[in-house]
């Protein structure tokens, strides 16, 4: 995903494509972040799925269970 593609994103979906690769980047750190991580951020960006509104920790835990529940079905 090019940088021109994040600035065409509605307002709503980059900051939820901002909020959902942060996650990655604290689990994994920015330069393991995958290709597949970032269009996997921009796939939960386009829903209404919701993280968990707690502390980082539940939203990193979200993040890293749907991603390995996601790669278990490919």
């Amino acid at each position: 995903m090019n940088p021109n593609t994040i600035r065409g994103m509605a307002p709503l979906t980059r900051q939820r494509f901002h909020f959902a690769a942060s996650a990655f980047s604290r689990i994994y750190g920015v330069t393991h972040v995958t290709g597949s991580m970032v269009d996997f951020c921009y796939n939960w960006a386009l829903t209404e799925e919701n993280a968990p509104p707690d502390c980082l920790n539940y939203v990193d835990g979200y993040f890293r269970n749907l991603w390995d529940t996601s790669q278990r079905h490919h």
